[in-house]
């Protein structure tokens, strides 16, 4: 995690040089950090005052880690915990996780991989956080709402003399609140799909790996079969891995913290590179690449847009399954002009703007046919797309059939059109060359 993380963390050991290679890893990273060599001064520390994270060894001085991450849960439920040990077992792993922990690491542990976990772990932590917060001024607003509407109805009763005024208010105010009331009710079914959606999502690979866990287990399965099962494992986590990925993009789109790493790039070749990769992951269509054979460069993050790319090109196969796809790449004044166009069934009107929305997903006639997804595709896109300076909408083809358009300044009009640039959370602008820094460390290290 870059230097400018923010969090506070727990440390607990009883092996002091753990301790104190650990504390100055994260101290390093930025993190306010305390340590404990033993269970009853890390419940001291934590009644005193809140962690984010607590990282703590199995086997400490006075009692088991796996008591501590009980006392953890039931006195700070909204702070994280890993476990980091030496004697890692898959009973044991199992055990942490049962108790509450959010991961599991052994030692000797990648730092690359234990600055990731700590920093998703206290990430979460302050997500939980939020949530509690917005769901108490939910709560405050509702006291308000209902508070304001016995005043409206007093005020109804009292003033008879302006009745006919007070009733064309009235009937306006209904419709307000109706309108209000049907945006809640749509708002709520999305949630309940999403809700529903992750679940299957989540639910599914954890199965499957179930499955193949319990096969790799056994001592006299035939070789083939354990590879399979570590194939399939590796399968299953890349799709939890991906999954995870869209719900972070997705806070920190919709939380203003999504930040760009730009530098000139050539949009026809990034186009072209996504399209040669979808039609090599999908040879059961082919895609239609028509440009003006100029490069259209442009100031932008290059695995952005392509994330972009990938997506528009993935959803035009989900929803025209076995048809053609058209990519055009233009010149319009200042803008480079993409448009993706499918042989689809093409999309509802009223569904038009809504598609870009958070966990929304089309459906098919049958909702067995359904394309999977997290519904947080185009809503990242979006995000993406506006970061950039640009535009991203859809519309219903006249030949049939969906098109997406995304419109993204060209070089020059990017530059005089983005505002003052925003650093990341490593200090620099977010328009840096990629030699200015890169997005994660490369080195890797062991901690004892």
């Amino acid at each position: 995690m870059s230097a400018g993380a923010s969090g506070r963390v727990l440390v607990v050991d009883d092996d002091p040089s753990v301790l104190e290679t650990i504390a100055a890893i994260f101290t390093r990273e930025g993190y306010e950090v305390a340590t404990a060599s033993d269970s009853a001064t890390a419940l001291a520390s934590l009644r005193a005052e809140p962690f984010d994270l607590v990282l703590t060894d199995l086997r400490i001085a006075d009692a088991s880690g796996l008591s501590l991450l009980s006392e953890i849960q039931r006195y700070c439920p909204q702070t994280m915990a890993v476990v980091l040990t030496g004697y890692a077992s898959l009973e044991s792993a199992i055990d942490a996780l049962r108790e509450g922990a959010y991961d599991y690491l052994t030692k000797p542990s990648d730092v690359d991989e234990l600055r990731a976990t700590v920093a998703r772990a206290v990430e979460r932590s302050v997500l939980s956080r939020t949530l509690r917060s917005r769901v108490e001024e939910l709560d405050a607003a509702n006291g308000e709402l209902r508070t304001f509407s016995d005043r409206l109805q007093n005020q109804v009763a009292d003033a008879t003399s302006e009745l006919r005024e007070r009733q064309r208010q009235l009937r306006q105010k209904v419709d307000e609140l109706a309108e209000a009331n049907e945006r809640l009710e749509e708002l709520q079914r999305q949630r309940e799909e999403f809700v529903s959606m992750i679940t299957h999502e989540l639910n599914q690979p954890l199965t499957t790996l179930n499955v193949a866990a319990q096969l790799l287990r056994r001592p006299k399965a035939p070789e083939d079969s354990k590879q399979r099962a570590a194939d399939t494992v590796y399968q299953q986590t890349q799709r939890l891995a991906r999954l995870v990925q869209d719900l972070g993009d997705a806070a920190r789109v919709s939380s203003g913290s999504f930040e760009l790493f730009a530098e000139p790039q050539s949009l026809a070749t990034l186009v072209g590179d996504q399209v040669e990769q979808q039609q090599i992951r999908d040879e059961s269509r082919r895609i239609h690449f028509e440009s003006t054979g100029e490069p259209l460069e442009v100031e932008a993050d290059g695995d952005r847009i392509a994330q972009v790319l990938s997506n528009l090109l993935t959803n035009a196969a989900k929803y025209a399954p076995g048809g053609d796809v058209w990519v055009r790449l233009r010149r319009e004044d200042d803008d480079a002009v993409l448009t993706i166009t499918d042989r689809g069934p093409g999309i509802p009107e009223d569904r038009l703007d809504l598609i870009f929305e958070p966990y929304v997903r089309l459906r098919s006639r049958s909702s067995a046919d359904s394309p999977r997804g997290s519904g947080l595709g185009l809503y990242i896109s979006r995000g993406i797309v506006e970061a950039h300076g640009g535009r991203i909408w859809a519309e219903n083809a006249p030949e049939g059939g969906a098109r997406f358009v995304v419109r993204l300044p060209l070089r020059r009009a990017a530059e005089a059109r983005r505002p003052r640039a925003k650093r990341s959370a490593s200090g620099r602008e977010s328009g840096a060359s990629a030699g200015e820094g890169s997005r994660a460390e490369t080195d890797h290290e062991d901690v004892a």
